[in-house]
């Protein structure tokens, strides 16, 4: 009775979703072929990815969707449980399958399973091969003629949150199992349904780093998103390479923006959101750690021992586990040996003044394997020049950014933010705003060395280079970051009463993002879309005239 009354369900189901793809489905000349690479258990993600998948359905294209059913355990939502020892992983695959297929079933999107593309031998052999991994060669890791050690690297920093591996071979050989699965199937996925494109969320990591890379082997046009700073808010881009990010924008789109003068309306909406984001704590990226502002200089100048007559500059960290061995090419290993060789540099700089600057998620992600631990650890201590402004610091990145005279990051937003207050910022690494006219770049670890000697002598921004950094500034923080409402709600789950949204026409938002999917060009919205969001309202309303 049980098994009838489930089969009788799912048979609903599908009823449902083809009444609402019926008469509604679009005829197009020449549909593509769209594969989603939804695999590490993010029912989140499923959400996120499943709207997309059924606009594009309904828009004439052919999508389907990848689940993860269990071959593999080591997935990204391990890091959600680091108490649950490596033998219970799968514990949690039933309950992950059941939730994400079933989300599909009701959208009506087309699916299969890693296990429908790997035989069980080829799982043997693959385990086999994982099992050969360890501390001296995982680095190496190399399938079908592709090097997939970054995507293994990047799991296991994720894993321990940037901290020791000491001891967790048994957790290394079970990501390697992972990377090679997944670049087995993901190539296996592209042969048998032949996509012209590809989607998937941000492209690293364990379980779908391989799948870009495939992607990129093929020369298949993928698009990756991330969550932004607004709600429900995203990043969009398409990539080809993984020389360039998602976040990246064509020269051609930046050549046009930088022709063009801000209108004081446009000044004015990046301004009242740069304002907002720090004022009234409207950014997603800081909820529960942002200080309060205070607008008190003279304060911190005396918490910090701070000279007014001598130049002061920040050394602004990151988080040391995150994202660090895909993409974001940098002039340096790691985060961590940046941070090494920067402080080494500047005790020698003692006519700047250094305030290196902790992120403050590093209180609550990895107090004790982040930038904090490494300074004390490897500099215990450090000249009276160079002072840390600690995770727990009570100080804003307002009140942080008016003591500074100009920073050094890798590619940090806070280095576009400076900029855009026309204070110089030394990049260490490929940010997405490098190279546009107004950072100084570092080409080598060299060529960086001779920046942080020459920041005493490095004046604040120019008109011009003011202008540009704004620019680009409007585009990162207005015309990038696009709406999922009103069918993705605030809590990033399909709203099934607003599916309508989805259809053609009805939201020029999802329009928009299709269009972006299907023809490659830049996820940069046009002036008419970006003055239907308020950015300036509590809510953040979208209308959808």
């Amino acid at each position: 009775m049980l098994l009838r009354n489930k089969h009788i369900k799912k048979l609903n189901t599908k009823l449902k979703a083809r009444r609402f793809y019926r008469n509604r489905i679009k005829s197009v000349s020449k549909p593509e072929r769209i594969l989603f690479w939804s695999t590490g258990g993010m029912i989140i993600q499923s959400n996120l990815e499943s709207v997309i998948a059924a606009s594009l359905k309904l828009r004439g294209h052919k999508v389907r969707m990848i689940l993860c059913d269990g071959v593999y355990k080591a997935c990204a939502k391990r890091v959600d449980n680091p108490e649950v020892g490596i033998s219970d992983w799968g514990k949690y695959c039933a309950s992950c399958i059941r939730q994400n297929s079933s989300l599909l079933e009701r959208l009506g999107i087309e699916y299969s399973y890693i296990s429908d593309l790997i035989s069980p031998e080829k799982i043997i052999e693959l385990r086999k091969q994982a099992e050969a991994v360890n501390f001296e060669n995982y680095k190496e890791l190399n399938y079908n003629g592709l090097n997939h050690g970054n995507h293994l690297e990047s799991a296991m920093m994720r894993h321990t949150r940037g901290g020791s591996y000491e001891g967790l071979e048994d957790i290394l050989r079970e990501y390697a199992f992972a990377v090679l699965v997944v670049a087995e199937t993901s190539e296996e996925a592209v042969k048998k349904f032949k996509p012209t494109r590809i989607y998937m969320s941000h492209g690293i990591y364990a379980d779908w780093g391989p799948a870009l890379s495939i992607a990129v082997k093929y020369k298949i046009p993928s698009t990756s998103y991330v969550c932004c700073y607004l709600p429900v808010h995203f990043f969009f881009g398409t990539v080809d390479s993984f020389k360039e990010t998602f976040l990246n924008i064509n020269d051609s789109t930046w050549l046009k923006s930088a022709e063009k003068e801000l209108t004081e309306m446009q000044i004015s909406r990046l301004e009242n959101f740069i304002g907002r984001r720090y004022l009234d704590n409207i950014a997603a990226d800081m909820k529960g750690i942002l200080k309060d502002y205070t607008g008190d200089k003279e304060f911190f100048l005396k918490k910090y021992d701070l000279k007014p007559d001598k130049p002061v500059w920040g050394i602004m960290t990151h988080i040391n586990w995150d994202a660090v061995s895909d993409y974001f090419p940098m002039i340096h290993k790691n985060f961590d040996e940046w941070l090494y060789e920067t402080v080494k540099e500047i005790i020698n700089i003692k006519e700047v003044q250094w305030l290196i600057k902790i992120h403050p998620s590093e209180l609550n992600d990895n107090p004790l394997t982040g930038c904090q631990k490494f300074i004390e650890n490897n500099f215990p201590d450090l000249p009276s020049h160079i002072k840390v402004v600690k995770m727990d610091d009570d100080i804003s990145p307002q009140d942080f950014y008016t003591l500074l005279d100009g920073a050094v990051t890798v590619m940090g937003t806070g280095g576009l933010e400076l900029s855009l207050q026309g204070k110089p910022v030394i990049l260490a690494g490929k940010a997405h705003y490098s190279n546009k006219g107004f950072t100084y770049d570092a080409k080598t670890e060299n060529h960086y060395k001779e920046l942080l000697s020459a920041a005493k002598d490095i004046k604040y921004h120019d008109d011009e280079k003011r202008k540009l950094a704004l620019k680009y500034g409007y585009i990162y923080f207005i015309q990038k970051q696009i709406p999922l409402l009103p069918t993705i709600n605030e809590d990033l789950l399909i709203d099934f009463n607003k599916l309508d949204y989805l259809i053609p026409g009805k939201n020029k938002f999802m329009d928009f993002i299709c269009d972006r999917i299907i023809d490659g060009e830049d996820f940069v919205l046009p002036e008419e879309l970006v003055e239907k969001i308020h950015f300036f309202e509590k809510d953040q309303i979208i209308k959808f005239a």
